[in-house]
């Protein structure tokens, strides 16, 4: 029983405070549990109302406390736990050498689904196993072993922060260079692009860890700072499961994007495929992986909300409720992104274009640099990149799907021999066929399709040259090169706009410059300015300032 000091402070404990009230407990469903700590260690449990649980909380963490500070300036420190209970329905006021500490209630045991006796023998045990580990953590040998402890850990941290520090530095410096041996060279490009994004942004990430943990770790050797570890880590709880899972979400898209990159290299690795359905086939490989890529980025970055809002306690269960009706508001504010997705969609699967094709998109015209399920990007001659939402595609005129054509139209002087031309233009089509540089590029041996028409200062020859994809551009530079130079050997020069003037006798109209009246003499001498008419049947040509016989305006 309780001695009468102890009794005497009975009256000043805050039962009514410690107690929660009837309003508030009238359902146990109400009621949470909560930990005592004292020194960064749980003691025991308490129930309470949610909206009372933390002051409880506080309010006997102060008392224990108190009786611990007691305790820690004791010579010969003894520890005694007693109880009140003035009816075996009613609670139960806990002391420790006298003080109050908490007033033990049946809801206290409800929650914990025990007894108040089995309560109270708990209580027996675990408070002086408390109080002794306090006065241990204080004594001076112990502090001293903790303090070199704590240095050596210190020391290896800064070593090891330092090292990979040290070798983020080589890793930027080196680029492309082998990083981790022979594997690593034998990786493609873009898959050693991708493991060194990943090494270089997680270093500085790793780095902070260590010394945050570092500095945490030692926090807990020591009783007067390991609470501040255990408020770090309560308060950082939320943000560093966030962390994590931002750190595994990208983790994860890294490791997607260097498997399948691995996969594709071993697609283009294999044998069997002509060189123009292989080229085919790596650049439809090339477009997959990329839409891949991106729905990839879509799956991992949907997880990682979903893993963060289970995080937060929210309701995973009615919000994939809710999703019914959020998706139907969602189709209504995207349709022109689930069309665009749609279209990118088909336009892989039928291979209507791919990246690395020339293509021309309504006005829009150039090199398919980026294709994904929302946007087609391209780089025209000008080096613009011009950007296409999918959705607004309706036509495409696709310049390298499996083959090309040069479409040349030659210009040929109306005085020259036609068939003579035309034999030349064959001539350089089949010196060029068979050329060892050219014969690779040119699939088939050039058709010369003849006169195709009449222009205003030559004939128009059309040559059709079917060549390999995104090569007609070359072949055709190359053919009108060598037909100017064959054409140099003979008399016939590439025609060039040019305009001729001729003059005609004016005999139907005659000008009677003597039979004029007066008054129009200034008419006369006007046209005596501009010289009589010529009486010659030949065209003459003009003699004056003006153009040379024969032609003009070049």
């Amino acid at each position: 029983m309780l001695p009468p000091a102890a009794s005497a402070a009975l009256p000043q404990s805050p039962l009514l405070m410690q107690m929660p009230s009837p309003a508030s407990s009238s359902s146990s469903d109400s009621s949470s549990l909560g930990w005592i700590w004292l020194d960064g260690y749980k003691v025991f449990q308490i129930a309470a109302p949610q909206s009372a649980l933390a002051q409880r909380q506080q309010r006997i963490e102060d008392n224990l406390t108190a009786i611990r500070d007691e305790y820690l300036q004791m010579e010969s420190p003894s520890l005694r736990v007693t109880t009140s209970q003035v009816d075996r329905f009613e609670p139960l006021s806990v002391y420790v050498n006298g003080s109050y500490l908490f007033t033990l209630t049946p809801e206290d045991a409800r929650q914990q689904g025990m007894t108040l006796e089995a309560i109270e023998q708990l209580l027996d045990q675990k408070l002086p196993q408390v109080l002794e580990r306090a006065y241990r953590e204080r004594q001076v040998d112990y502090l001293q072993q903790q303090g070199l402890i704590a240095v050596g850990i210190i020391v290896m941290a800064i070593a090891l922060a330092w090292s990979l520090g040290h070798w983020r530095e080589e890793l930027l410096s080196m680029g492309t260079q082998v990083l981790a041996g022979n594997r690593l060279n034998q990786l493609e490009p873009q898959q050693r692009r991708h493991l060194q994004d990943m090494q270089s942004r997680l270093l500085p990430l790793i780095q902070g860890l260590i010394l945050v943990g570092t500095v945490l770790w030692i926090a807990g050797f020591f009783p007067q700072t390991r609470s501040l570890q255990n408020d770090f880590l309560g308060a950082a709880k939320l943000p560093l499961i966030i962390g994590i899972v931002i750190v595994v979400a990208y983790l994860g898209i890294r490791l997607s994007y260097l498997l399948i990159d691995r996969f594709v290299s071993s697609l283009k690795d294999r044998e069997g495929f002509s060189s123009d359905s292989s080229r085919r086939l790596e650049l439809r490989i090339k477009t997959i992986s990329s839409a891949v890529k991106n729905l990839t980025n879509f799956i991992w970055i949907g997880v990682g909300l979903f893993v963060a809002l289970a995080a937060t306690g929210i309701n995973l269960g009615v919000l994939l409720a809710s999703f019914g009706l959020i998706g139907l508001a969602f189709s209504l504010a995207a349709r022109n992104l689930i069309t665009g997705a749609v279209k990118a969609f088909f336009i892989i699967l039928e291979d209507q274009y791919a990246i690395g094709d020339v293509v021309a998109i309504d006005e829009d015209a150039g090199l398919v640099e980026n294709m994904n399920l929302r946007i087609t990007q391209l780089r025209d001659t000008g080096g613009r990149l011009i950007t296409i939402p999918t959705s607004d595609i309706n036509r495409v005129a696709n310049y390298s799907l499996h083959w090309s054509r040069s479409d040349l139209k030659l210009p040929v002087h109306y005085n020259a021999n036609i068939d003579q031309m035309l034999d030349l233009a064959r001539r350089v089509g089949q010196e060029m066929h068979s050329d060892e540089t050219w014969q690779e590029l040119i699939l088939e041996e050039p058709k010369i399709l003849g006169v195709d028409d009449f222009g205003d200062s030559a004939l128009i020859v059309r040559v059709w040259i079917k060549t390999q994809p995104m090569k007609q551009w070359d072949v055709s530079r190359e053919y009108r090169r060598r037909f100017q130079l064959a054409l140099q050997d003979t008399e016939t020069s590439i025609p060039f706009p040019q305009r001729e003037i001729w003059l005609h006798p004016a005999d139907s109209f005659k000008i009677e410059t003597l039979n004029q009246p007066e008054a129009t003499g200034g008419s006369q001498q006007k046209g005596q300015q501009k010289g009589q008419p010529k009486t010659d049947a030949q065209p003459q040509a003009v003699s004056d300032e003006g153009a040379e016989a024969g032609e003009s305006d070049i």
